[in-house]
């Protein structure tokens, strides 16, 4: 199984045609079972930068399956501040142009692939005490870990199986941060769930690492971003998980020349 994993494309003043048209070429040349979308399609939830990345995802829809998830630049905050106003609309630009499910489940031959959205603005699963955090901050639930269970526990048996949240589950290297509030609590979680492989983005770093925890282990697929926002001056990457009945591979991609090229680094973790 070939997944290809591609994050943060920042419609808007970040916004970088030639990494999107590179990524689009990947998805082309070679053959994916499907694609995943871990959030942040715009830079500030306008009307404008969502239709832009609409038809971006219709392009890469037109190639593989795709999965997509709301990032936190995605989510119209500013309809409830800490809680307070209409909840129901703090992804309605997302909803109306990328995907009504904010948490989809896809299936395809050999893949199973579960979403959940920690794009919380405002409210308090997300908030924290530290004004930098406001508006950044992703938040989990356990109610969204137990759907999670029930989804992935669907999956047909030997299917390569896929947690898809924006928000990095892992502390960042360059930015020294979390993307969750509460992530010791996400870690256990997740690593409690039956899966292979969580997608991540957000913190515009790629990464690939195996996490442990007493309740179980999974390999992280931290995609950079396609925009101009990369961190520490690194070039734009993507992400390409690979996967056999015995074992699972992440490789990042960076952006060189005009293309995409495999990285000479990789993270592989033996399947259970």
């Amino acid at each position: 199984m070939r997944v290809l994993h591609v994050s943060d494309i920042h419609c808007g003043r970040p916004f970088v045609a030639a990494h999107v048209a590179a990524a689009l070429a990947v998805a082309a040349e070679t053959r994916f079972d499907a694609i995943v979308m871990s959030g942040d399609f715009s830079q500030r939830a306008r009307v404008h930068e969502f239709e832009q990345a609409r038809g971006i995802l219709e392009r890469f829809r037109a190639l593989a399956p795709t999965i997509e998830v709301p990032g936190n630049h995605d989510t119209a905050w500013w309809h409830a501040p800490f809680g307070w106003g209409d909840a129901s609309r703090l992804h309605v630009g997302y909803r109306a142009f990328i995907n009504e499910t904010l948490e989809p489940v896809v299936s395809v031959p050999g893949v199973c692939m579960v979403g959940l959205n920690s794009a919380a603005g405002m409210l308090p699963q997300a908030v924290t005490w530290y004004p930098r955090d406001w508006r950044v901050k992703g938040g989990l639930l356990p109610a969204q870990f137990a759907f999670a269970r029930r989804a992935l526990a669907g999956a047909a048996p030997g299917d390569l199986r896929l947690l898809v949240v924006h928000h990095n589950v892992v502390r960042g290297r360059l930015s020294n941060r979390w993307g969750l509030k509460r992530p010791h609590a996400a870690l256990d979680a997740i690593a409690s769930l039956d899966v292979d492989v969580v997608c991540t983005g957000h913190d515009h770093e790629e990464r690939t690492e195996v996490v442990e925890r007493a309740g179980g282990r999974f390999l992280v697929s931290a995609a950079n971003t396609l925009s101009s926002r990369m961190r520490g001056h690194r070039p734009s990457a993507l992400n390409v998980i690979e996967a056999d009945a015995t074992t699972v591979t992440v490789r990042p991609w960076s952006y060189d020349g005009g293309a995409f090229v495999p990285g000479a680094t990789h993270t592989t973790m033996p399947r259970t």
